[in-house]
């Protein structure tokens, strides 16, 4: 009987260890959330006064290419210049929309089928609900955040197992809290959005 036992106890604490690490690894691949960042668009107002200079210069007629102004013309539309007053309007416009606009910069990790890129959602208990402020504007990045994940035009999600998601939250306050595919988030405190987001991920006005 003693010896019928002795193999077992030997293997008992190679079983114990199997399991602790089996569990670690369910773990491991539980979805999760993690908020890596939230930045401002208007706090650092150098690079903010150039992207809006050069939003509007992008967009201004003067600017686009003889190909681009005659396949317009093809379309019976007429590429005029950006006036003094064209231009204070746009201006007036993306301002508008990114001054109180917040970035934030979400680490996705082993995301399943319930994860939605619509229910990043900041609720605010004195508007109707059709004013909660949604995700805009999202773009993926690879797990350190320096290159941009294309999606084909059947993606919706990027297929791997760690990204970051780069999303706008419009009108952001920060007394709010900000919800999820998996529950309530916990930004950090606000900071200047770095350069490699201005570059990676430049904002779009609302269609």
């Amino acid at each position: 009987m003693k010896l019928r036992l002795m193999p077992i106890l030997f293997m008992l604490p190679l079983l114990i260890v199997r399991a602790q690490g089996q569990n670690a690894m369910n773990v491991d691949q539980s979805p999760s959330l993690k908020v890596i960042g939230l930045y401002s668009l208007s706090a650092d107002k150098e690079a903010y006064s150039s992207f809006i200079r050069e939003k509007i210069a992008s967009q201004d007629p003067a600017n686009f290419s003889e190909d681009v102004k005659e396949k317009l013309r093809r379309l019976g539309r007429d590429p005029q210049p950006y006036t003094d007053a064209d231009r204070q309007e746009e201006e007036e416009d993306l301002r508008f929309h990114m001054d109180e606009a917040a970035v934030l910069e979400v680490m996705v990790s082993t995301p399943d089928a319930s994860f939605d890129i619509g229910a990043f959602i900041q609720p605010d208990p004195a508007q109707s609900e059709k004013f909660w402020q949604v995700a805009w504007n999202e773009k993926f990045l690879t797990p350190d955040g320096e290159t941009l994940i294309d999606l084909s035009r059947t993606q919706k999600l990027p297929e791997a197992s760690q990204y970051r998601v780069i999303f706008v939250i419009h009108f952001w306050k920060p007394n709010l809290p900000l919800r999820s595919s998996y529950g309530e988030l916990s930004p950090p405190s606000i900071q200047p959005l770095p350069e490699r987001l201005w570059r990676l991920t430049p904002y779009e006005l609302p269609g």
